[in-house]
C-alpha cells in the first residue's frame, strides 16, 4: 500500500475540489472558456513541476547513494582489518570488526531517529582510537588508510544530516506553489458546454498537480523514517553489511 499512500492522501482534496467546481457551476461563477492563455498557464505549471521534480529526484538519488558509500567505507576498513589480522598473527582484528558492525547499526538507528547525531559522532571518535592496534602491530599504512575511510564516513554523515534538515530546492517551491494555485483557480473558473466533461478533466488535472506536489515534498527528505513517507532511502544495505561483519571473523 505504500505506493498508493500519496494517491489516497490526494483523493479527499480531489473530492473537495469537485464539490467546489460543482458549486461554482451552479452559482454561475465560471467566468471564462478555455483559451490559449489558459493553456499557456497549464503548460508553465507543468514545466515548473518537471523542473523541480527533476532536481529533487537528482538529489534523492544522490542521497540513496550515500547509504551505499557509508557501507563501502565501513567494509573497506573491515577489509584492511582482515588483511592485517591475516598478515600479523599477533594482531586480533575481532574487536575492530565488532565495532564496525556496531557503527552500521548506530548509523541506521540515527537515521531512524532512535540515536542522536552527537552520540553517533562520539562513536566515530571512539572508532578512530581502535586503529591504534593496527599501528602497534606494525600496520601503520593500514591504519592511515582506515583513518582516511573514517574521514569519508564523517563527511557522509554530515551530508546526510544536512539533507534531512534542509530542503533541496526551497526557493523553487514558492514559484511552484504560485503556479499550482493559479492553475487550480483557473480550473475552477473554466466553463464548457459539457459540464460533466470539464468536471472530469478538471478533477484529473487537480489530482495530478496535487499528487506531484506531495511527491516532490516527500522526495525532498529521503531520510525521514517517521511512517509518513513512502519514498525514504533504502537502509537494507546497512543491515546486510552489518550481518556480514557479525558473521565473519578476521
Amino acid at each position: 500500500m505504500a505506493k498508493w499512500r500519496l494517491f489516497l492522501t490526494v483523493l479527499p482534496f480531489t473530492s473537495l475540489f469537485a464539490l467546489a467546481k460543482v458549486g461554482m457551476h451552479r452559482l454561475g461563477w465560471e467566468l471564462w472558456a478555455f483559451d490559449s492563455l489558459t493553456g499557456a498557464l497549464f503548460g508553465a505549471a507543468t514545466f515548473v513541476i518537471a523542473f523541480v521534480l527533476s532536481g529533487t529526484l537528482s538529489e534523492y538519488n544522490a542521497s540513496e547513494e550515500m547509504v551505499l558509500q557509508v557501507v563501502n567505507a565501513v567494509e573497506s576498513i573491515a577489509d584492511l582489518n582482515s588483511l592485517s589480522a591475516a598478515s600479523q598473527p599477533a594482531y586480533d582484528g575481532a574487536p575492530l570488526q565488532q565495532k564496525l558492525a556496531e557503527l552500521l547499526g548506530d548509523t541506521e538507528s540515527w537515521l531512524r531517529n532512535t540515536l542522536s547525531l552527537e552520540q553517533l559522532q562520539r562513536n566515530l571518535d571512539a572508532l578512530n582510537l581502535s586503529f591504534a592496534g593496527l599501528k602497534l602491530a606494525g600496520e601503520a599504512s593500514a591504519a592511515n588508510d582506515c583513518q582516511a575511510e573514517l574521514a569519508r564516513l564523517r563527511l557522509l554523515i554530515s551530508r546526510m544530516h544536512i539533507n534531512r534538515s534542509s530542503s533541496f530546492l526551497g526557493p523553487a517551491y514558492a514559484m511552484l506553489e504560485i503556479f499550482l494555485v493559479a492553475a487550480v483557480v483557473a480550473l475552477l473558473l473554466i466553463k464548457a458546454d459539457l459540464f460533466n466533461e470539464v468536471l472530469v478533466v478538471s478533477c484529473f488535472l487537480f489530482t495530478s498537480f496535487t499528487y506531484l506536489l506531495l511527491l516532490i515534498r516527500d522526495l525532498d527528505n529521503p531520510f525521514q523514517y517517521d511512517g509518513s513517507s513512502c519514498v525514504d532511502a533504502d537502509l537494507t544495505p546497512l543491515a546486510a553489511s552489518r550481518a556480514r561483519l557479525q558473521g565473519t571473523t578476521p
